[in-house]
């Protein structure tokens, strides 16, 4: 007879909060740096976007992030970017309107950078009032996609505030943003759901991936 083990809860919460923790302590050996290596490359040969875009876009949004740093502990501390090709969502809590405001000015101020999307919340203290339960939303929705194969989840940011979903990406088609936002919805304390999602075949996108082959080829 199989022997089976249960967990409780609590430890299985205390496992997924040290996974990042083990993951950095694997990458620092080359053993570990080599496995973090091959799977950022997999993930990006997966995705809609380039590449290049997708090295742009990391870069981008450390660079947002220093700017945070030596304007303001706080903003480096409350805001989460996401870029996506140049786009830029910001999520999280500061504790007032001209904080919000800050964050989205030096975002701007980078090169690449196409649009803002401020979804920044001001609550009191620049809290976030259940990020146990963000994080564990977060988790079971990310989870959740991934196992939905008429879903290309690794084209999908996903943040949450206070209970907030925001949807950041690249989607192949209407059908599937919808489905995403039904996993959304099956969830306990979603409050909303905001989509920010560029369809693959916008006309803005495609136009922009057009400029930049014939910029390419120009250069070669």
């Amino acid at each position: 007879m199989r022997t089976r083990f249960f967990f409780p809860v609590s430890y299985l919460i205390s496992l997924a909060a040290l996974l990042p923790l083990l993951l950095f302590v694997s990458g620092c050996t080359p053993i570990g740096a080599a496995i973090g290596a091959g799977a950022t490359a997999g993930s990006i040969a997966m995705e809609e976007r380039s590449f290049s875009d997708s090295i742009s876009d990391r870069e981008i949004a450390v660079r947002i992030n220093k700017r945070y740093v030596d304007n303001s502990t706080s903003l480096f501390a409350n805001v989460n970017v996401d870029v996506v090709e140049g786009r830029v969502l910001l999520t999280g809590a500061v504790a007032d309107q001209n904080m919000r405001i800050d964050a989205a000015r030096l975002a701007w101020q980078e090169d690449g950078v196409s649009i803002v999307i401020n979804e920044i919340q001001v609550t009191p203290d620049g809290d976030i009032f259940h990020a146990g339960r963000d994080a564990i939303v977060k988790t079971k929705l990310v989870a959740a996609i991934t196992l939905d194969r008429y879903v290309q989840a690794v084209n999908y940011e996903i943040a949450v505030t206070n209970g907030t979903v925001y949807l950041f990406g690249i989607a192949q088609n209407r059908a599937e943003v919808d489905r995403v936002i039904a996993h959304a919805r099956t969830l306990a304390y979603v409050r909303r759901i905001i989509d920010h999602m560029q369809m693959v075949d916008a006309p803005e996108r495609l136009t922009r991936l057009a400029e930049q082959e014939k910029a390419n080829n120009a250069a070669q």
